[in-house]
C-alpha cells in the first residue's frame, strides 16, 4: 500500500511539472492590452446592434414596398374598372364631361350632342 502510495505521488508530481511546463502562467496583461480589449468587445457589441438595425430596417423598407405595390395595383384596377364602367367613347371626354353625362344619365336627361 505504501508503495502505491509513493508511486502516486511520484505520478502526481511529475504531471505537476508537465503542466507547469506546458502552460506557464502568463503575466498579468498591462493597462495598455486590457485597455485593447476592452475597445474589441465595444466594437463587437457595436457590430452586433448594427446588424440587428440593419435587419429590422431591410424587413421595413419590404414591407413599405409591399404595401406600395399592393396600393399601385389597387389603383391600375380600380382604374381599369372605371374606364370599362364609362365605356370606350368616353375616354377622350374631360373630367367634367364625363361627370356632367354620368349626372343626366341619373336624371334621366341624356343629350347626344355635348354643348
Amino acid at each position: 500500500m505504501k508503495q502505491m502510495e509513493q508511486r502516486y505521488k511520484r505520478y502526481m508530481e511529475k504531471a505537476r511539472t508537465v503542466i507547469k511546463t506546458l502552460d506557464p502562467k502568463q503575466p498579468a496583461p498591462t493597462p495598455d492590452v486590457q485597455s485593447l480589449r476592452n475597445q474589441l468587445t465595444e466594437k463587437e457589441r457595436k457590430l452586433q446592434h448594427l446588424e440587428v438595425s440593419r435587419v429590422k430596417t431591410r424587413h421595413s423598407q419590404e414591407e413599405k414596398l409591399i404595401i406600395s405595390a399592393w396600393y399601385n395595383m389597387g389603383m391600375a384596377l380600380h382604374q381599369q374598372v372605371s374606364g370599362e364602367r364609362l365605356g370606350p367613347g368616353n375616354q377622350a371626354m374631360s373630367f367634367l364631361a364625363q361627370q356632367r353625362q354620368s349626372t343626366n344619365a341619373r336624371r334621366g336627361l341624356v343629350r347626344l350632342q355635348p354643348r
